[in-house]
């Protein structure tokens, strides 16, 4: 099932289909309509667009058009970094994990590499920084930020295509928190009001997924018996002066917020370490990247960060001078 909201999943289909953005609406209500709106608006548009014979199986993306749940895509794009490898344990046997970032003019996405074939390129160098490759049959993965990940019916080859300017970051419109609604993915410039020390849970180094424990052993319902790795997830409360909204983030956005590194997000675990870095975080004025969600337990809308950086006052002033 492809993960998108409403608005992104029906300009896709248009354009594979061919057809305006409002047939596609009009088709979307009427088969809701028939099915006595026992589907969502999201599931409707996928029977649509299987009716209309729209894949999005095969075809050739742009990064920022990709979406979570697309299998067997193909993107052409450039290699910014390359990540150092990383060994895990599955079945008693140790196993290798690549990743990179490769970005196009639209957007960056990060890959991650399961095929030992394609691992092999990259510890060759035939894979590195600053090369134009090209992607076939890779799945978009994520829970809220996209990745590609290749396996093993995937391919990847250097390419004569140029790509002269990358964007690092996909472009998200910036709405005020009194207007967000379930489903959007947004850029917002909100204070930090309230943060609460984080918890930690444990995942499979492999897929990402919540590990329980067996016999003392950690088990991956996907990878049986693996080494678990620790996952931090932090809640806060932001506000923009329209309204307020609970924000979660994890493991490497934390980095960013906290302005810690990698190897010292344990030590948020630590009463004292956390006070100061609340005390620092509260009252900061930052723009995140991320999706609105509805939280169906507790019947409110949560805003998942994806990303954080802070407010660039120059950019702001040259900003608000052009809207006078």
């Amino acid at each position: 099932m492809i993960k998108a909201n409403y608005e992104e999943l029906v300009k896709r289909i248009a354009e594979l289909a061919n057809v305006s953005v409002d047939e596609i609406k009009k088709r979307v209500e009427e088969k809701r309509a028939r099915l006595s709106g026992l589907i969502s608006a999201e599931g409707a548009a996928q029977l649509v667009a299987a009716e209309l014979g729209v894949s999005f199986e095969n075809q050739r993306f742009k990064i920022a058009q990709l979406l979570i749940g697309m299998k067997k895509v193909n993107v052409v794009g450039k290699v910014i970094e390359v990540y150092p490898i990383k060994k895990y344990i599955r079945g008693g046997q140790e196993n290798e994990i690549a990743s990179f970032l490769l970005a196009d003019e639209t957007a960056s996405i990060k890959v991650v590499v399961w095929d030992t074939n394609i691992i092999e390129k990259i510890k060759n160098k035939e894979i590195k920084e600053n090369c134009v490759v090209e992607i076939k049959n890779a799945d978009v993965r994520g829970t809220t930020a996209k990745e590609l990940h290749l396996g093993s019916r995937a391919s990847i080859e250097l390419s004569d295509e140029k790509i002269e300017k990358v964007v690092l970051e996909e472009f998200l419109p910036e709405k005020k928190l009194c207007d967000v609604n379930a489903g959007e993915r947004i850029n917002v410039r909100a204070f930090v009001v309230q943060a609460f020390q984080p918890a930690f849970f444990s995942v499979c180094p492999e897929c990402g997924l919540r590990i329980s424990y067996e016999n003392d052993k950690a088990v991956c319902v996907k990878h049986g018996t693996v080494v678990p790795e620790k996952r931090a997830l932090l809640s806060m409360i932001i506000d923009d002066g329209t309204d307020n909204l609970r924000a979660i983030a994890f493991h490497e956005v934390i980095c960013k917020i906290l302005k810690i590194s990698k190897e010292d997000i344990l030590k948020l675990q630590e009463s004292d370490f956390w006070l100061d870095k609340k005390s620092e975080l509260l009252g900061t004025e930052m723009i995140f990247s991320g999706r609105v969600r509805k939280n169906v337990l507790f019947d409110r809308l949560e805003f998942v960060i994806e990303n954080a950086r802070e407010v660039d006052v120059e950019k702001l002033i040259e900003k608000l001078s052009k809207n006078l």
